[in-house]
């Protein structure tokens, strides 16, 4: 059976946000768009896309919410979250039970009527967060290592459900796990080194555009963009085709990075080779742009 929490005030809350945020990207996209290139131009263009991904979030963030159910069943408890689904054996559960007094929360991630993350709590250990009540009225899932914290609408209701099934037995053994959506589940997520790997090419590309955008108002209209064998100016172009030398360099870094994540499950070391030439290109970039402006 499907057990719903209340979610009244964490939808209300996070229309509210979802409509703030997406009128300042607006506001922002407003300011950027027509401005003339230089530093200032960079920093909001930079501020935009930081704003862009935090809305992609609170959406994601929303619709976990909307679809925020629990159900449970003679095999276990399973927790929906977006596209994303807790297993919780039954066999497993040593007990559903309020949150316990006296112990304090950490933030995790959310808003008013609204938590979920991550946390860890003295005397209890690591909690993922589904909670949309204050602590008194939210019930802890505790099997023997990962525990939960729910807040169905009816816990009364809830927990007789529970206790009903568990008497039944299960039919069918199942493990704990999370289990993600085909995008959030790819090896190349857990992979540190691929992190290393992908940052500094990606820093290196943002900031030759910075680079260009600084140096973009002092620059002629019209200057050389090409050289011939001998050193000699072989083609002449407008300014702005400068800013073509980080556009390739950031579509071979997502390329690659998407090519790197595809093949990591079946072969790391290719997977690393495909990020660690992401780097050598962005600094290729860098000369060839130097040498352009030098």
């Amino acid at each position: 059976m499907n057990w719903y929490p209340d979610k009244r005030v964490g939808l209300l809350w996070g229309l509210g946000l979802l409509a703030a945020l997406a009128f300042a990207d607006y506001r922002l996209l407003r300011g950027t768009l027509g401005a003339p290139i230089n530093l200032l131009f960079f920093g909001r263009a930079l501020l935009l896309l930081a704003a862009l991904l935090l809305l992609a979030f609170l959406i994601h963030a929303f619709y976990g919410l909307a679809s925020l159910a629990y159900h449970v069943e003679r095999n276990g408890i399973v927790i929906r979250w977006a596209a994303s689904y807790d297993v919780v054996p039954m066999g497993d559960i040593k007990a559903v039970v309020p949150f316990p007094k006296g112990r304090q929360l950490p933030s995790g991630i959310g808003w008013p009527g609204y938590r979920i993350g991550q946390v860890r709590i003295d005397g209890v250990g690591p909690v993922r967060l589904y909670t949309t009540r204050p602590l008194g009225q939210s019930l802890l899932i505790r099997p023997a290592d990962q525990s939960y914290l729910i807040s169905p609408a009816n816990v009364e209701g809830f927990l007789a459900d529970y206790r009903a099934r568990r008497l039944l037995g299960q039919i069918t053994r199942w493990s704990q796990e999370q289990r993600l959506p085909a995008l959030f589940s790819l090896t190349v997520w857990r992979d540190r080194l691929t992190a290393w790997l992908f940052l500094p090419g990606l820093l290196l590309n943002l900031a030759l555009f910075g680079y260009l955008s600084a140096r973009y108002p002092q620059l002629p209209p019209r200057m050389i963009l090409s050289f011939d064998p001998r050193g000699l100016g072989e083609r002449i172009g407008a300014r702005s085709e400068l800013f073509l030398l980080p556009i390739v360099g950031l579509g071979i870094l997502l390329l690659n990075s998407a090519l790197a994540a595809w093949v990591h499950r079946r072969g790391r070391v290719l997977s690393l080779l495909l990020l660690g030439n992401v780097p050598l290109v962005q600094a290729l970039a860098w000369l060839a742009t130097l040498r352009l402006l030098g």
